[in-house]
């Protein structure tokens, strides 16, 4: 059974350490984060809430079914007591006869709560999907 999808759609978004594709185009993600623990700070500072580490990843995702022509691309990061993080759209061509497109992007979020931190992707100024994973304080 086979299922056709109208208009443009997120295949796949996922966190992860690292990406590798070989020579057949095969995508492989290395350290899937889905979840992320760490250590309870020895003391709690007074005021402005601190960054507890910056985490390093790469975002990697799938785009399906747009039309040909001119669009545009826009992730948007939330973080627990950040400020929502939305760079200005990347103007993208989508070239006939293309199925779909992988992207890559790399990131470093800054951790300073616990909770779902999110990675909104934005497609022609509508969101399509995200990933996400959440952080916790790690188990003695």
């Amino acid at each position: 059974m086979t299922t056709e999808r109208s208009g443009h759609y997120l295949k796949y978004a996922v966190f992860c350490k690292d990406t590798e594709e070989n020579s057949k185009d095969e995508l492989s993600f290395k350290g899937v984060i889905d979840l992320v623990e760490i250590d309870l700070p020895d003391d709690v500072p007074s005021g402005e809430v601190p960054i507890l580490m910056n985490l390093d990843v790469h975002l990697a995702f799938c785009i399906a079914g747009a039309v040909a022509g001119p669009h545009s691309l826009q992730i948007a990061i939330r973080a627990p007591g950040l400020p929502l993080n939305t760079p200005p759209p990347e103007n993208i061509d989508w070239e006939t006869g293309i199925m779909f497109q992988r992207w890559i992007k790399t990131f470093r979020i800054p951790l300073q709560r616990l909770g779902r931190h999110v990675a909104v992707i934005v497609f022609d100024g509508t969101p399509i999907g995200e990933a996400s994973f959440m952080v916790r304080f790690r188990e003695n």
